[in-house]
């Protein structure tokens, strides 16, 4: 009798122990909300970039297996870069920039990188690290894993990955290619579906030259306004914009590298170099400033090798981190 009550003591203690282990699930995989599972990379990728003192980082695009890169993939590292800044821990290198340089160096446009060309844009660049990834359709969710490299070695120092849910958005994003990668290769790599619920694009007022002798917008709790421009001998076009924050706190946005104009002719040109005070930034390189509140702030912007046939600016549009949108000032003239 005994025997019998030892054995029925040990097989529930067993079964007991067996009902309280719970089964363990890496919280990475499973699946949740964009917003969500993009805090946690970027929570992830702060602690290793933080852990190996990587300041300066440049975000590249995230494609499919295949080497695609669709919507999704544009929208995750303009996340990134966004979230990341906001820690006020990084410099992040502007995407478009970044894409720039790619062509020039003859890299393409893909965000599949090796090591060897990791560490040719570092040099270029000046970055401590590159982040890449790839996203992949596991069916019901999307798989997101990013990589770190160290631009000094090119090898990957850290690995981050989250799980999103599948919901319908984020598959319409997948199946939609980045229209400015279908221009590089010459041909769409999968038809880009019309939405039928897009609003027709909005038509731009038409230019009329020398209209006005200044130009001004108000972008959320900022106004710029442009006070002067010019065209110097050597074919520089100099703008003068004063920036005012009119809220009722000090703000700190960042002047990215990527500002532009286009004259009366149709011409584009990129600036080679913002200056605010004594901080200037050049042409691969962010002006971050503190806007005092109500204080007007002058900014001065260079454009290098412009056309002397050009007579006034048909659109000046400043890239700014930190505000929803970019400004936009229209037709000013140009002094000679």
């Amino acid at each position: 009798m005994k025997k019998h009550l030892i054995i029925i003591f040990v097989v529930a203690l067993t079964m007991g122990s067996c009902r309280s282990q719970a089964p363990v699930i890496e919280a990475n995989y499973q699946a949740q909300s964009l917003d969500i599972q993009l805090t946690n990379l970027t929570n992830q990728m702060v602690k290793s970039l933080s852990q190996e003192r990587k300041t300066k980082i440049a975000i590249m695009e995230f494609p499919d297996l295949h080497g695609t890169i669709s919507e999704l993939g544009m929208f995750i590292p303009e996340e990134l870069t966004t979230r990341l800044f906001m820690t006020r821990r990084f410099e992040v290198l502007e995407r478009q920039l970044l894409n720039k340089v790619l062509e020039e160096q003859n890299l393409g446009m893909s965000g599949l990188i090796d090591a060897s060309s990791a560490a040719q844009i570092g040099k270029i660049l000046g970055v401590d690290a590159i982040v890449t990834g790839t996203i992949t359709d596991m069916g019901n969710m999307i798989r997101i894993n990013a990589r770190m490299i160290a631009t000094e070695t090119a090898g990957v120092f850290a690995v981050a990955s989250v799980s999103i849910d599948k919901e319908p958005h984020i598959a319409s994003m997948m199946n939609r290619t980045s229209p400015a990668l279908e221009r590089a290769e010459g041909t769409p790599r999968r038809p880009v579906p019309e939405p039928a619920f897009m609003d027709a694009p909005e038509t731009p007022a038409p230019y009329r030259p020398g209209t006005a002798a200044t130009a001004s917008v108000a972008v959320e709790e900022f106004e710029f306004e442009v006070v002067a421009s010019s065209m110097t001998n050597d074919d520089r076009i100099i703008v003068e914009v004063l920036i005012t924050n009119t809220s009722h706190r000090d703000n700190e946005i960042s002047i990215l590298s990527n500002c532009r104009i286009f004259d009366n002719l149709g011409q584009e040109y990129s600036s080679s170099i913002r200056r605010i005070g004594s901080k200037s930034a050049g042409r691969y390189s962010n002006l971050r400033h503190l806007f005092i509140s109500n204080v007007p702030t002058r900014m001065t912007i260079e454009f290098a090798n412009a056309d002397p046939e050009a007579e006034s600016i048909a659109l000046l549009e400043l890239s700014i981190n930190g505000l929803r949108s970019n400004a936009q000032l229209r037709n000013f003239n140009l002094n000679k």
